[in-house]
């Protein structure tokens, strides 16, 4: 098949944007970072073979292709929905590989058609069964090994290398190693039983201890209580003492006050012995309230609901200790974990989490650190060439300019002038001296004419034959006789002159030649005569000049060359610098990554098995929070039990343990209550009709008391007890000092000395009592305190014999025996068939190989006449049978290793492997396009174009995609593309799609 056009609608930065990549021609795509390029990548292996798992969403875009009976096709995927339809929009919507491509998925495709750098590093491809089945044995060949597959499949499900493998026969190891582990544990019995006899034996003794100390403070507290009964005593003293100070405060009363005081006695003594009549029956009965009855009436319906809740209760209690076991033995194996996991190689501490890892931010450093390996390869690659400047050109003097020569030919030409100057000077003056001197001209003769004239003017003016005209034309006659005589006098030294300013000009240009001759370099000429041998030395040195000029741009067009390509080599070498800072910072921020991240110090190329490594740890820390998650939200329910338990138990006052079995004795006790309280309602009732009478008596109390208070006024007493102390103290002063006399007496008998009696009565008056009975309160609380300890100690020794009775008649060994024997024939049943399945691998591997050798000598003989093309003719291609061992041979004849080829070599060699597989399947089955991911990394410009021009015809039959981000490749593509007269040039640009001259 070949596409004919992609329509990417919606995906990654592709929004609407459509290609129609060539069927007939190498189809080069560049594009630099971040332009799309692993997008485009993408959308077509996803277009084949569909979307990978939660990778659909927001991704939209169909494909057409043809396929070799000429017959059109479009394959549409919208997010979830998936379809292909013919030329007749027919549609289907089963997967292409499914029913074309004999099964081909995504990881072989990937393998041979999609060849990316990282693939070009081995030939480790076609030792994977998978492979090798769909490529070397092709029709049929896929049916051994779905065969192996599954015998692998069935060999994975029951045992696992892996230390952390969940298959059946690691299951069944671990559970014999539990069954050790509990046999193990149920061997400590015996010395649990020795420890719990022990245990009671300091039960024993720790209860005698406590039940003496207990007497010992319940005898205390007797003897202080006894002591704390004089202080009654003393109050009544006190009372007295009172009364007998009001009777000698009292002086004198009111006429009528004590008849008024004994008419309110009267009535207040029959309403006394009314309300005693009523009180009596009142006391015969004390009305009892439920809350009395059943003191925690507040929590009967939570007693009532979590009595409900008991088996709940007691299976949360069962689970959380089933809990804490799993939780031990996760620990135990989250330590050993790291013992498993190469790069960590040392036990893992659970107080240290697994910390968060920014994986995105690992590839991302990872790949970075990649692209900087692979710029320093290309920048070591592009060193610039730098010539060596010969020692001649170093030797070379002086460079004469041409304004230097041109100055030479100027000081020629002037010194040439100077020479004619002078000699038509010279000739001049020649000329000069041969003319003859002038004494008189006729401007002498005028002159004198004028001065005749100017006299016989003056002569008439003064004799008086004319006016003053006459003066007037004598005087100007004069002025015109001295200008004509001083014309005179210039035409007759003009020759003089003129021979001093020739002798002055002539005096000036020698001085000028001989300024001239001392600064020209060689021999100037002197006179006319030697102008014409000076003119062929000049013409002499013109041409050695010209010549000497020619030679010396030769040698500056040279080292200006040479210059530049220092120059360009000096920003080859900064830019070195560059990239290794750049390499030196990946490195540092890929350590820094490592160390934020608290992972082991690995390279960048092992981030995938560092990743899973993590991976595990990360699963093994999850499942322990997930246990401490079931551990809290099982303490959880049984904080919720408890704190229930302990507010009943806390509202009945009752000294329980909060357990179950607590609430049930609580429960058990409320039922009791209950009925008791049915049967004291009735007498409830009548109390309380006896109370309403006492209410009454009360009012009419209160009527006497108020006249009381009228007299007690009179008598400025504050209150009724006052006004009757004060009326009898007044009237039995006498007995009242006798009753003092009598209390004191009967304090010294229960004081028993006069000497105790006068400490006691100190004690009394100093306020002694309250240190008694906060000692008393203190003692009290002490022996509450003792007495629920001791019902405590009672409760464990109970708790002890009774751990001790069901340790006598436990057989958990006996069962503990018998499961491992079972789990020990099980292991052995597992473990023949495992050796049965490995048999079968065996016996099916040998089958492979022999069957699969048809097809192997073929894509050979095809990678070889590839490599051959690839390569000039330089190399030819040797394959073992195993596809393990690959050699080339050279036009020597001489065979290399992989091992000692080059990084550009085993490049091409390993593409043209995957290449002849390529097109070995599309004549079996069916041809498919071929996408080429940046493959020229590694090669230099030569290789670079013999594998283009290898790959522009290839690409004249067979689909094939170029990709590339680096703009000098591309340059080379269309170089050969024209060369060539075909490929199609693609530039890829922020989701935008231009093809290049367009």
């Amino acid at each position: 098949m070949k596409i004919t056009d992609l329509e990417l609608e919606e995906y990654g930065i592709y929004h609407h944007a459509s290609w129609q990549p060539s069927q007939t021609s190498l189809n080069v795509v560049m594009g630099e970072n971040e332009s799309g390029k692993t997008t485009m990548l993408r959308f077509i292996r996803d277009m084949l073979f569909g979307y990978g798992r939660g990778k659909w969403q927001g991704r939209k875009g169909n494909m057409g292709f043809v396929r070799s009976d000429g017959k059109f096709y479009r394959v549409h995927r919208d997010e979830k929905e998936k379809w292909f339809e013919n030329e007749n929009h027919v549609k289907v919507e089963e997967e292409l590989p499914a029913i074309w491509w004999h099964g081909l998925n995504r990881y072989m495709y990937e393998k041979i058609f999609a060849v990316g750098l990282e693939d070009l590093q081995g030939a480790s491809f076609l030792a994977n069964d998978t492979v090798r089945s769909r490529f070397f044995m092709l029709q049929g060949g896929d049916k051994l090994a779905n065969v192996k597959a599954k015998i692998q499949d069935s060999k994975g499900k029951l045992f696992s290398a892996s230390t952390q493998g969940k298959r059946k026969i690691n299951q069944l190891m671990a559970d014999l190693e539990e069954a050790n582990k509990t046999l193990d544990s149920l061997s400590t019995q015996e010395k649990e039983f020795s420890d719990l006899q022990h245990k009671q034996e300091e039960l024993k003794k720790k209860v005698s201890e406590l039940e003496e100390k207990l007497e010992k403070d319940k005898e205390q507290n007797k003897r202080l209580e006894q002591r704390l009964g004089a202080w009654d005593y003393y109050q009544r003293a006190v009372d007295v003492k009172r009364q007998l100070d009001l009777s000698e405060q009292v002086t004198m009363f009111p006429a009528n006050g004590k008849e008024q005081w004994n008419q309110l006695m009267n009535r207040m003594n029959v309403l006394h012995d009314q309300k005693e009549s009523l009180q009596a029956k009142l006391d015969e009965y004390k009305p009892v309230k439920k809350e009395q009855v059943i003191p925690w009436l507040g929590a009967v319906g939570e007693l009532e609901k979590l009595y409900v809740d008991l088996g709940q209760w007691r299976q949360t209690i069962a689970d959380a200790e089933a809990l804490e076991q799993e939780k031990e033995n996760w620990r135990i194996d989250y330590v050993n974990l790291g013992y498993a996991l190469p790069f960590w190689d040392h036990p893992l501490k659970i107080d240290e989490p697994c910390a968060n890892v920014d994986w995105e931010e690992g590839r991302r450093l990872s790949k970075s650190l990649g692209v900087r390996n692979n710029e320093l390869h290309f920048w070591e690659q592009r060193e610039p060439e730098v010539e060596d400047i010969s020692e001649e050109l170093k030797k070379a003097g002086s460079v004469q300019s041409e304004s230097d020569w041109q100055g030479i030919e100027t000081m020629a030409s002037s010194l040439e002038n100077i020479l004619h100057d002078q000699s038509d000077i010279q000739k001049e003056m020649e000329k000069l001296n041969g003319e003859e001197d002038k004494k008189f001209t006729p401007w002498f003769w005028l002159s004198l004419v004028s001065l005749i004239c100017a006299g016989g003017g003056m002569a008439a003016f003064y004799t008086a034959r004319a006016g003053t005209m006459a003066a007037y034309g004598a005087g100007g006659a004069l002025v015109v006789a001295v200008i004509f005589y001083l014309v005179h006098n210039h035409v007759v030294h003009e020759k003089g002159r003129n021979l001093e300013k020739l002798t002055e000009q002539n005096r000036q240009l020698e001085e000028k030649r001989k300024a001239i001759e001392e600064k020209f370099p060689g021999q100037a000429p002197k006179t006319v005569e030697e102008l014409q041998a000076f003119h062929n030395l000049m013409q002499e040195k013109r041409s050695d000049f010209y010549k000497d000029q020619a030679q010396r741009q030769a040698i500056a067009w040279k080292k200006e060359t040479v210059r530049k390509q220092q120059e360009q080599h000096k920003k080859w070498e900064e830019e070195g610098k560059l990239l290794k800072t750049k390499k030196e910072e990946a490195e540092k921020s890929w350590t820094h990554w490592l160390e934020k991240s608290q992972l082991p110090k690995v390279g960048a190329e092992n981030l995938s098995a560092l990743q899973e490594q993590w991976q595990k740890i990360y699963s093994a820390e999850g499942k322990g929070k997930i246990l401490d998650l079931r551990l809290e939200q099982v303490d959880a329910r049984l904080d919720m039990f408890s704190r229930r338990a302990a507010s009943v138990i806390s509202a009945t006052g009752l000294n329980y343990p909060v357990n179950p079995d607590s609430i049930a004795a609580i429960y058990e006790e409320n039922q009791k209550r209950s009925m008791e309280w049915e049967a004291l309602q009735e007498k409830n009732k009548q109390h309380g009709a006896y109370e309403k009478e006492m209410e009454k008596l009360d009012d009419r109390w209160a009527s006497c008391q108020r006249e009381m208070d009228t007299l007690l006024n009179l008598v400025h007493a504050k209150n009724a007890e006052e006004f009757a102390e004060k009326v009898n103290a007044h009237e039995h002063h006498d007995q009242i000092r006798k009753d003092w006399e009598r209390i004191r007496q009967d304090l010294r008998m229960y004081a028993g000395s006069e000497e105790e009696f006068q400490s006691l009565w100190h004690s009394l008056e100093t306020g002694q009592y309250d240190d008694w009975m906060e000692e008393h309160k203190k003692l009290t609380k002490q022996v509450e305190e003792e007495s629920s300890q001791l019902a405590e100690m009672q409760r464990s020794q109970g708790a002890v014999e009774n751990e001790i009775f069901r340790l006598a008649g436990d057989d958990s060994i006996t069962k503990a025996l018998q499961n491992k024997e079972k789990i020990q024939a099980e292991i052995h049943a597992s473990l023949q068939e495992w050796l049965t399945l490995m048999y079968t691998e065996e016996v099916m591997n040998r089958a492979q190989a022999i069957y699969e050798s048809g097809k192997q000598p073929e894509i050979v003989e095809k990678a070889n006449e590839f490599l051959k093309e690839m390569t000039m003719g330089k190399y030819s291609l040797t394959i073992s049978e195993n596809g393990k061992d690959i050699e080339i041979e050279d036009d020597m004849h001489r065979l290399k290793s992989e091992k000692i080829w080059s990084s550009g070599t085993g490049d091409q060699v390993y593409l043209a492997i995957r290449l002849a597989m390529a097109l070995s399947f599309g004549s079996q089955i069916e041809p498919l396009p071929i996408v080429l991911d940046d493959i020229f990394v590694r090669f230099d410009e030569k290789r670079q174009r013999e594998t283009l021009r290898f790959l522009m015809d290839l690409g004249k039959t067979q689909q094939i995609f170029l990709f590339t981000c680096h703009e000098r490749t591309m340059h080379i593509a269309e170089e050969v593309g024209y060369e060539k007269g075909t490929g199609e040039f693609i530039h890829l640009s922020q989701g935008e799609i231009e093809q290049v001259g367009q």
